[in-house]
């Protein structure tokens, strides 16, 4: 992901200065004259040149440090927008760093040199006996420097159009993320982790400890169930068990089969909303004295037991454990991560592992946050001393790492670098178009003598802006066809060539565009002859 978010923010820079390189080009053609007039008074060009580029890299500082200034601001933004979903001490780090600062800045003078060379060298070249001629004054730099404005404005639509579509593409990822089937509800679902053993409890003082929590939950107005786990979905604990079922022994030097597992009391599916395809869920009766069970995910059951009825089936978690009984069959749902393929997976009685950390997991009717300070005064009750851990809501939960906060950076950072490269191409459309307008002033002029109306200027001006708008727009989608395509592992839940993706950017785009060129065309339909005609 850092790599791809590292070329996006490279193609951003590309058209950034394409931008500035076609801005130069015409500040260097409107310069002519000067140049010239410089030339015949005794400049040699290495002098003009080197006064142009000095110009360009004193721009290029004032705008580095600009850039610095936003960026800090926006890395601090951004920062303090994302919620990690734990109570770990992660900390990101967006502090001031001079290695930092100095990269930035020497790519932005790096920058203003290259992109200011070129420019330098054709203002430098200018022939004083045609530039100082009186057509010289309105000379628009020749056919071939408008190619080149042209080709430049062409990239920069078609970079535009290929970094939108990206941003396109994050954005339907986490639409889709958020309405993907999780296999359990989310809403309305109170988590808070508790681990006695960090304050001396034993075993059957922690087991206690539980059963008296929860018979004070579920007791509270608002709770409709209650229950307790290791582990939640998509959270940051997770446990992983080789798998020795007794129909299929496995081969002596080979590698077991591996299966997810959480350790989950009475109530689980009830307060997790899961639902259970066969058999029956785990019991109060499932106590450190009654035989071993289990409740595997269907997933688990069709790998092991394919074609035949999982109940009553038997697997060992070690090659000489004793073995567990599959009582149940639950409905796959997401465990690990919200695009994940199904895994196999199952769940065992807490009473029968003996583990003393566990989740409360609390199921409301009312907005689960009006409830954490309640459940959390009466843990304290129960115990003051008693640790509490990463309370908050389910969906909270999955806003974390492994839930959609990868689909939420990607969005908001592509949104961001797609953003700019709009707002860049559309700058250099409207400067071209209005540049080209400008020089065409007279013409304009002469046509509206001889009768053109404001709708036949419009149309001239505007021809010029479609043509590179839909040239961009062609080239723009053939490059984000193959550039999603190498892509295809940073776009998740949703297909790299996604039409609707590529339809509404290309019309958001070419709107935007249809706008930046109109601009300049109503301001040249307003254009007076008398005065057009006086223009030079």
């Amino acid at each position: 992901m850092r790599a791809f978010l590292l070329v996006l923010s490279g193609l951003v820079l590309v058209i950034a200065c394409m931008n500035v390189a076609n801005i130069l080009m015409v500040r260097a053609t409107i310069r002519q004259r000067e140049m010239a007039i410089r030339a015949a008074l005794g400049s040699s060009r290495a002098r003009l040149v080197r006064q142009t580029l000095t110009e360009s890299i004193v721009l290029a500082i004032l705008g580095g440090l600009a850039g610095l200034i936003l960026g800090k601001w926006g890395s601090d933004a951004f920062a303090g927008s994302i919620d990690l979903a734990t109570d770990f001490p992660i900390m990101l780090d967006f502090s001031f760093d001079w290695r930092v600062f100095s990269y930035a800045l020497s790519g932005a003078v790096s920058t203003g040199i290259l992109i200011g060379i070129w420019p330098a060298l054709r203002g430098s070249r200018a022939d004083a006996n045609v530039v100082l001629h009186d057509g010289g004054r309105t000379d628009s730099g020749g056919a071939g420097r408008g190619r080149a404005r042209g080709i430049l404005v062409v990239a920069q639509v078609a970079g535009s159009l290929v970094l939108l579509i990206v941003a396109g593409l994050f954005t339907r990822s986490l639409q889709r993320a958020q309405r993907i089937d999780l296999g359990f509800d989310a809403g309305h679902m109170l988590n808070v982790r508790l681990d006695p053993d960090e304050v001396g409890y034993s075993h059957a003082r922690a087991m206690d400890f539980y059963r008296e929590l929860e018979r004070r939950i579920r007791a509270l107005p608002g709770v409709q169930s209650a229950s307790l786990a290791v582990s939640v979905p998509m959270g940051y604990i997770n446990n992983g068990q080789a798998i020795y079922p007794e129909e299929r022994p496995v081969v002596p030097g080979e590698q077991p089969p591996m299966a997810g597992c959480n350790y989950i009391g009475p109530g689980y599916f009830e307060t997790m909303r899961i639902p259970l395809v066969r058999g029956r869920a785990v019991l109060e009766s499932d106590s450190e004295t009654a035989p071993q069970a289990a409740v595997v995910n269907q997933t688990m059951a069709g790998r092991f037991w394919p074609n035949q009825d999982p109940i009553g089936k038997r697997f060992r978690i070690r090659h000489d454990g004793s073995p567990w009984e599959v009582v149940g069959v639950a409905h796959d749902s997401k465990y690990l991560a919200v695009f994940e393929h199904p895994l196999p997976y199952f769940y065992l009685p807490l009473a029968q592992t003996g583990v003393t950390m566990r989740t409360l997991q609390v199921r409301t009717s009312v907005p689960p946050e009006s409830m954490a300070a309640r459940v959390q005064r009466e843990i304290q009750s129960l115990d003051p001393e008693m640790p509490v851990a990463d309370l908050r809501t389910m969906n909270q939960s999955l806003a974390g790492g492994f839930g959609f906060l990868l689909f939420r950076i990607g969005a908001i950072q592509g949104g961001t670098m797609g953003i700019l490269g709009l707002l860049l191409a559309m700058i250099g459309v409207y400067g071209v178009v209005s540049y080209g307008a400008s020089q065409r002033t007279r013409e304009i002029g002469i046509r509206m003598a001889l009768g053109a109306g404001p709708a036949d200027v419009r149309s001239l001006v505007l021809g010029h802006g479609l043509r590179l708008v839909i040239a961009g727009v062609a080239t723009g989608l053939v490059a984000a066809a193959v550039f999603t395509r190498v892509a295809a592992g940073y776009v998740l839940l949703v297909s790299t060539t996604d039409p609707l993706t590529f339809t509404m950017v290309t019309l958001l785009l070419a709107a935007i565009a249809l706008w930046a060129c109109y601009l300049p065309a109503r301001r040249a339909m307003r254009v007076d002859p008398v005065v057009a005609l006086r223009h030079e």
